[in-house]
């Protein structure tokens, strides 16, 4: 992968956008469990025990290079990533998934994944109420209602544990009638970040608002795809902006970035909200992979040592 072929502009200073804080393939899958599902990042960690201070403003290592999501980078480690949540979101939501890569496609043997995903969200929110089936819909992570999200991240660690490091970012920003950006600022500032954009895509969204979804896509050498290369769609479809929908990645497609820009129902000119995501895909496809052999490697030294250790068993007959 050569990222500086995508042509990547340094980043403006735009306060409402990406600030700075630091064939087939299997499908990301949205289950998994929550591993410490109401802790602040900065404030609280899985085992009850007081978490680290976070170092901010958190640093970003500078050995990696290409794209990033208000800070945030491919190939960070889970530490780099946690540490850069709780800079980003000093009051945030931080919760875990303990799945990333479809479990119907990974053999896991018999050891138990941690932390494969982790998303912070911070906005308005209060304690759940169970006093009516209406009422009990509305809940959600943390065990909290929330009545409006305005910035929300979530980050794809998939490894073994210990060893998990970032593939994959996506962040959602929603603004409030009133605070919303213009449409053609963001759009420059997306320009401005990422360089002129391959695709563009537009739909109604009904009462939602207009949707505009642009496409940054690279081929595994780094070289940017044209409309008329025939991986263009299947590779910029791969990526989708907001964390919480269905991922897919394919050999042979590069860095892919997907921004999702939805404009305010009574007003197409205002952005209400912007969802971006970013994925290797050939790099995530082949860490895939890599990430199976090691699981098989792990099973198969723990099914050795066990067979070792048998052999010096005595049998009771």
């Amino acid at each position: 992968m050569k990222p500086g072929k995508l042509g990547l502009a340094a980043a403006v200073s735009t306060a409402f956008l990406l600030a700075a804080c630091g064939g087939g393939s299997p499908e990301a899958s949205a289950g998994g469990d929550y591993a410490s599902p109401a802790a602040p990042a900065a404030k609280s960690s899985d085992d009850g025990s007081k978490a680290k201070k976070p170092k901010c403003p958190a640093r970003i290592n500078k050995t990696l290079t290409g794209p990033d999501i208000a800070g945030f980078r491919l190939g960070m480690t889970f530490a780099e990533a946690e540490n850069a949540i709780a800079c980003q979101m000093p009051d945030g939501l931080v919760t875990y998934k303990n799945e990333f890569f479809n479990t119907r496609n990974l053999n896991t043997g018999t050891l138990r994944l941690e932390n494969q995903m982790v998303t912070a969200q911070t906005g308005e929110s209060k304690e759940c109420s169970y006093s009516s089936y209406d009422a009990m819909q509305k809940c959600g992570a943390g065990n909290r209602q929330w009545d409006f999200i305005s910035e929300k991240i979530t980050l794809a660690t998939p490894g073994i544990p210990g060893s998990q490091t970032v593939h994959g970012i996506w962040r959602t920003q929603t603004w409030k009638e009133g605070d919303m950006p213009a449409k053609a600022a963001v759009v420059a500032a997306l320009t401005e970040k990422y360089g002129p954009y391959q695709r563009e895509e537009g739909r109604n969204a009904n009462y939602y608002g207009y949707v505009h979804e642009y496409s940054w896509v690279t081929d595994s050498d780094g070289n940017i795809l044209s409309e008329a290369h025939p991986l263009m769609i299947q590779c910029s479809n791969g990526v989708r902006p907001r964390g919480d929908d269905g991922q897919s990645w394919t050999n042979g497609c590069g860095v892919s970035i997907k921004a999702m820009v939805r404009t305010f129902r009574s007003n197409p000119d205002v952005v209400e909200e912007l969802s971006v995501g970013l994925m290797d895909q050939t790099g995530l496809y082949e860490y895939g992979e890599q990430f199976q052999n090691e699981l098989a490697e792990i099973e198969n030294k723990r099914r050795a040592d066990e067979l070792e250790k048998a052999k010096s068993s005595k049998v009771d007959l």
